[in-house]
């Protein structure tokens, strides 16, 4: 896998694309492109990386990310469900046919929010149930309708005031966009066996290199630590194992690939600022929820 930049496709009646996605999985680059996306899941849980930030994310999360900015959603693919993920992508661009929209005096207090995409912004449910029915309707609206659904919807976001930015404020492009794919060769890696006892060496030899210029390489693309990466990872998989699985914090700690209880307890609460017990029972009015609709 390596970071790809992605052309949208080209639609010649409209400025901004827009398309529902019914598929079993989602995930397969890391990828950045010049216009702003808008994604709004449905359905799907996985792991997501936007910049340098990587977390887990659950239906019903939405996600504006900025020009440039890379990004990749991957989901748990569920065996014997047809369909795992299910989303709305919005792409548009910050020109509508060389006419800069967003210039226009009356809409000029967009561009803070197109701003603040630059790192990733994360809006919550209040936001999101308020603009659920609206991305429903612009996956089948046309013309100007299709415009006016999409500003209105610029319009709630802008109102979210417990959003949060996801990626950090010194992210940078990796030099890998030119055209390696080092980075992301050891970032599949790491996301496909964090379950492993990974070891410096053995990521060291996926990157083609020795372990002191590995840690410096790494850092210096992601400004973590490969450790620190590596936990990233685990932490966010137990949070979505706490959330919807039902095995105990014990399993979920070797299952995600710590050896010891206590190295997990101690490092989740270095994360999450509470023991995994207490994340889980944080969840348990939408795990009874979920559980309810599952029976």
């Amino acid at each position: 896998m390596k970071l790809q930049f992605k052309a949208v496709e080209n639609d010649t009646l409209s400025s901004i694309y827009v398309k529902r996605v019914n598929r079993p999985y989602v995930g397969g680059d890391w990828h950045f492109h010049k216009e702003f996306e808008l994604i709004y899941f449905l359905e799907g849980q996985g792991m997501r990386i936007v910049g340098d930030h990587i977390s887990n994310f659950q239906k019903g999360e939405l996600v504006l990310v900025g020009e440039w900015l890379p990004h990749l959603w991957r989901n748990d693919v569920v065996s014997g469900e047809d369909v795992s993920v299910d989303f709305i992508v919005v792409k548009f661009p910050k020109q509508f046919d060389g006419v800069d929209l967003f210039s226009l005096h009356e809409l000029t207090h967009l561009k803070s929010l197109l701003k603040s995409s630059n790192r990733g912004v994360l809006f919550s449910n209040a936001v999101r149930s308020k603009v659920h029915n609206l991305m429903l309707q612009l996956c089948e609206s046309k013309s100007s309708e299709k415009l006016i659904l999409f500003l209105s919807i610029l319009q709630l976001l802008t109102k979210d005031i417990n959003s949060i930015n996801l990626s950090g404020p010194n992210f940078s492009m990796p030099r890998e966009a030119s055209g390696g794919n080092r980075l992301h060769r050891v970032i599949n890696y790491i996301s496909t066996n964090y379950s492993k006892n990974l070891s410096l060496d053995e990521i060291s030899e996926i990157a083609v290199m020795t372990p002191p210029a590995f840690c410096r390489y790494f850092k210096t693309r992601t400004n973590k630590t490969f450790s620190l990466f590596l936990n990233e990872v685990r932490i966010s998989k137990a949070c979505q194992l706490l959330i919807n699985g039902e095995d105990s914090v014990k399993q979920i700690c070797f299952d995600v690939g710590f050896s010891s209880l206590t190295n997990f307890n101690r490092t989740f609460k270095n994360f999450k600022g509470t023991s995994p017990s207490a994340y889980r029972e944080s969840y348990g009015p939408f795990r009874r929820q979920n559980l309810e609709l599952a029976t």
